[in-house]
């Protein structure tokens, strides 16, 4: 009996732990409520199981049949419900999902988030109810000052809620390469010290904005963190706003041997829309925005005006081959403001090296990778980049 008990017990525990990583890590609503309904029913029936064995008598099994029986009946039933409310909510599904089975079968809805705007709301819908928001990571990197500044400048013209995430990616800094025997007591002393140097670092990059931000008379909110800077910059994605980052480093503050391709790396990770700041221009002038004609370049286009952080620029819009213009210019028709249409191919790169922001439509897309290499490095050397 204690063996059938261990063994049932250790199982539910073991299907727990794993629901339990799927909610935190599976990338949509669906997927997770599927793993936390699985916890309910396998898990906990299993580990109510084990009670019994643990326990055998008459009582105790009747008391584990009705357990058992209870998550059987109700369980399954609340994940149908729940997986029904969000779809005809429209909570978005995951950008991998090859086929939609209720397509046409159940009215689809529209709903707010990270990473899906209200599409047939007009631009500024919206604005009423949910004010714009600038959350910042600061950065002892080459482009820190530049972020910082460009953050501030933003918040205040658009009167928005400013924050300012002082992030340590503690993971990347303790990664050091192999150490030889008997030299863990240095690699640790070692480890420690580019932590300080980390903390040193940010630690002025935060005293230099607050004192910026102060001398703006801008309010404003700030947050210490340390883990996985992609999770903590998901999670403080704006909804109706910008994420602004230092397009030139990454968050071990020049103590670690940082990322290869840092905003490759959060746009992989889910973090978009996502603003790369590389030097911060007094005035925005030309917006270019890239549009390839596919269903999330519209999704995003729908995004950029409804936030639209700066409203007197001229907005310039270049569509791929097969994008569809008189959609995209119905849509900055209902801005007011001034734009115009793709130009030909051949001023591409000029247009390009002439843009205060580069908008990048379908950046969050699995293909934008590829995209992004045929197109070269021209499409990043604007000041501000924004990966949808």
């Amino acid at each position: 009996m204690l063996w059938l008990s261990s063994l049932f017990l250790v199982t539910g525990a073991a299907i727990c732990l794993i629901a339990a990583a799927g909610v935190l890590r599976l990338p949509d609503f669906f997927m997770r409520m599927h793993a936390a309904t699985e916890a309910g029913v396998a898990g906990c029936g299993l580990v109510l199981i084990g009670v019994g064995f643990a326990y055998p008598s008459l009582d105790v099994w009747v008391k584990v049949a009705i357990g058992v029986g209870f998550l059987l009946v109700t369980t399954p039933i609340a994940g149908h419900l729940l997986a029904r409310a969000g779809y005809v909510a429209g909570v978005p599904l995951w950008s991998g999902t090859s086929s939609d089975e209720l397509a046409g079968t159940l009215k689809r809805g529209s709903f707010d988030g990270p990473f899906a705007q209200r599409m047939a709301r007009p631009a500024g819908a919206d604005a009423a109810s949910t004010r714009f928001r600038v959350v910042v990571a600061l950065s002892a990197g080459p482009g820190g000052e530049a972020v910082a500044a460009q953050a501030i400048a933003l918040a205040k013209a658009s009167d928005a809620e400013l924050l300012a995430l002082a992030i340590i990616d503690a993971k990347q800094i303790a990664k050091i390469g192999p150490v030889p025997i008997g030299g863990n007591h240095y690699a640790a002393r070692l480890r420690a010290s580019r932590l300080e140097e980390a903390r040193r670092q940010l630690a002025a990059s935060v005293e230099r904005f607050e004192a910026a931000a102060s001398h703006a008379g801008l309010s404003y909110a700030l947050q210490l963190e340390e883990g996985d800077p992609a999770a903590l910059l998901g999670a403080h994605l704006p909804q109706r706003g910008l994420l602004l980052i230092d397009g030139q480093g990454w968050f071990d503050h020049g103590a670690g041997d940082g990322v290869g391709d840092p905003l490759g790396h959060l746009v992989a990770r889910g973090v978009f829309p996502l603003a790369a700041v590389a030097s911060s221009p007094e005035t925005i002038e030309r917006i270019v925005f890239l549009h390839d004609g596919s269903p999330h370049s519209e999704r995003r286009l729908a995004w950029f005006l409804a936030n639209d952080p700066w409203p007197e620029a001229e907005l310039v819009l270049h569509c791929e081959e097969g994008a569809h213009e008189a959609e995209i210019a119905r849509a900055s028709a209902l801005t007011g403001r001034r734009g115009r249409g793709s130009v030909p191919a051949a001023d591409k790169t000029q247009e390009l090296l002439a843009a205060h922001v580069i908008v990048h439509g379908n950046q969050g897309h699995p293909g934008w990778i590829n995209q992004a290499r045929r197109a070269g490095g021209i499409a990043r050397s604007a000041p501000i980049v924004i990966f949808g």
